[in-house]
């Protein structure tokens, strides 16, 4: 399937990206594209009013939705894939880079890494299966050695199955330390993903970063994670938009954004500490909005008037 790739991604921000802050950002129109946190296959497929369920927030902009999928039994990767199309998916991605001790010992995630045929098989078999979907896969560059990336790479590119592949430049035991010689990793893969377009993740915390990362590497687009949070605006800096709000300014308009949204989806859905877990990744552990929280009694995040949420000029996140 053709389609006119975004070229910025947020990243899938696994126990981040709650429905309050998707809905957050789609009202701020932080992203041209949506690549969901993992629907994870143990046991049962998700039924269809589920899936509905957990795709409501995305779909609330008219954008591009990829959903992603992690799991290790071909047939309900396949079965799940088949139910999404058929409630309107036209893009699915399948999970093969999860850090995750209790993801990877099952072998699912970045686990399915030392085991290239079982990645492959899934692979073929959610294409036979659902040939009118767009598949891809979010790997990184090997379990233990980025060397393994010389094997797996080729295989997968070369199995006619994918429309394109993430690549994260870290191994799965790296987790998320400081790497030197990321984009060096990342050049190297795209070379052997050829001419499968790469989109290149990591790291990527300002635009002109991403801007250096696509020339060195040929990679199609680029994806960030933490950079988002940095700055809600980030997408849209690499894309080219001018007149945005400062990345301090975002951070608060973006948080405002949540506690509105939150207030509108039952209590359940939102809590005190989601609230503080969100002012520490925008903020670090000792600014205003966190300690306004930490005030309130759990459910009284409502309370709060997010218009009076402020931080005062000059501070710096820890």
């Amino acid at each position: 399937m053709t389609w006119d790739m975004p070229a910025a991604w947020p990243g899938p921000m696994e126990g981040v990206m709650h429905p309050a802050l998707v809905l957050a950002a789609n009202q701020l129109g932080l992203t041209s594209v949506w690549l969901t946190p993992f629907l994870r296959l143990s046991n049962a497929v998700p039924r269809d009013k589920h899936l509905k369920a957990f795709l409501a927030p995305f779909q609330s902009a008219a954008i591009p939705l990829v959903v992603q999928l992690m799991g290790t039994d071909a047939g309900k990767l396949a079965e799940t894939a088949g139910r999404l199309a058929g409630v309107g998916i036209r893009h699915v991605n399948l999970n093969f880079g999860c850090p995750s001790r209790q993801v990877v010992g099952g072998g699912a995630g970045g686990g399915a890494l030392r085991q290239p045929k079982r990645m492959l098989h899934i692979l073929t078999t959610l294409k036979e299966r659902c040939p009118q979907l767009s598949v891809s896969a979010k790997i990184r560059l090997g379990f233990a050695d980025p060397a393994e990336s010389r094997q797996f790479i080729p295989l997968l590119a070369g199995s006619q199955t994918l429309d394109y592949l993430i690549i994260h430049f870290r191994t799965v035991r790296e987790q998320y330390a400081p790497i030197p010689d990321g984009p060096a990793r990342l050049q190297r893969a795209v070379a052997l993903a050829a001419p499968l377009p790469v989109i290149g993740n990591g790291d990527i915390i300002a635009p002109e970063e991403a801007g250096q990362l696509r020339q060195l590497t040929g990679c199609a687009a680029v994806m960030a994670a933490r950079g988002f949070l940095r700055d809600p605006y980030l997408l849209r800096r690499i894309e080219g938009m001018g007149g945005l709000p400062t990345p301090a300014a975002g951070r608060l308009a973006l948080f405002r954004a949540v506690l509105e949204q939150a207030r509108r989806l039952p209590e359940r859905a939102f809590s005190n500490g989601k609230a503080i877990e969100l002012a520490n990744f925008l903020w670090g552990k000792a600014n205003p909005v966190l300690r306004q929280l930490r005030d309130a009694a759990p459910g009284q995040w409502r309370e709060l008037e997010p218009d009076r949420l402020t931080i005062p000029a000059g501070f710096q996140k820890s």
